[in-house]
C-alpha cells in the first residue's frame, strides 16, 4: 500500500563522531556545554571494541560519539572531520540552535566562565553565530536566527543559487580566505 504523503525525517535523533579520548569528550560536552550523558554501549568486535555513547542535546537530539580500538580504522585515523580530510576547519561542523540574541550572549558568557575563551563570534546577516573546537577538533557552532525572513527562500530560487555558476557569484559575496591545516 501506498501513502499518499512521502514520509521524512521528524527530526535529528543523532549525529555520531569519532573520539581518540572520551574523558575529555565528556569533560568538554557535559563540563563545558552542559549536555548530560545519557547512554552508553560498550562492545566487544573480534579483537578489538568500540564504545558508543551519546549526550543530550534536548529535545529529543542526541550527540554521539565512538571511541574505537582495532575495528577496522587506520592507526593514524584523525578525529578532526575537516582537517582530516584536508579541508578549512569551518566545513564539516554541528550547529547548536538558540532562541534569541541574550541567549547566545549568556552562552558567551557561561563558556568563557568555563574556560573557553577562543570564541569567533560572526553576523551572517540572518544570523548571529559563535564558533569553537572540541577537543576532538570538530567546530561546534552555537547559532540563533535573527532574520527568518532573510534566510527564508522559495525552492526555487535556492535551486537556482545552488546551480550557479561560479563566475557569476557577485564579489560582494566574498568571505576571508581560508585553507586546511593540520590539527
Amino acid at each position: 500500500m501506498t501513502t499518499s504523503t512521502p514520509l521524512r525525517s521528524k527530526s535529528l535523533h543523532h549525529v555520531a563522531y569519532a573520539t581518540r579520548d572520551p574523558e575529555a569528550t565528556h569533560a568538554f560536552y557535559t563540563g563545558k556545554l552542559g549536555m548530560p550523558l545519557v547512554h552508553t554501549e560498550n562492545h566487544r568486535q573480534g579483537d578489538g571494541y568500540f564504545r558508543h555513547f551519546f549526550f543530550d542535546m534536548g529535545n529529543g537530539d542526541y550527540l554521539a560519539f565512538f571511541q574505537i580500538e582495532d575495528v577496522g580504522e587506520e592507526k593514524d585515523y584523525k578525529t578532526a572531520v575537516s582537517l582530516g580530510a584536508g579541508l578549512p576547519v569551518w566545513v564539516n561542523h554541528i550547529a547548536f540552535r538558540l532562541d534569541t540574541e541574550e541567549e547566545l550572549g549568556a552562552m558567551v558568557e557561561q563558556l568563557r566562565e568555563r574556560g573557553i575563551d577562543q570564541l569567533q563570534e560572526i553576523d551572517h546577516g540572518w544570523c548571529r553565530s559563535i564558533y569553537l573546537l572540541d577537543p576532538n577538533g570538530i567546530m561546534v557552532e552555537f547559532c540563533v536566527t535573527t532574520d527568518s525572513e532573510a534566510f527564508a527562500q522559495a525552492e526555487d530560487e535556492a535551486l537556482r543559487l545552488l546551480r550557479e555558476p561560479p563566475d557569476s557569484i557577485p564579489a560582494a559575496s566574498a568571505k576571508e580566505v581560508s585553507e586546511a591545516t593540520s590539527a
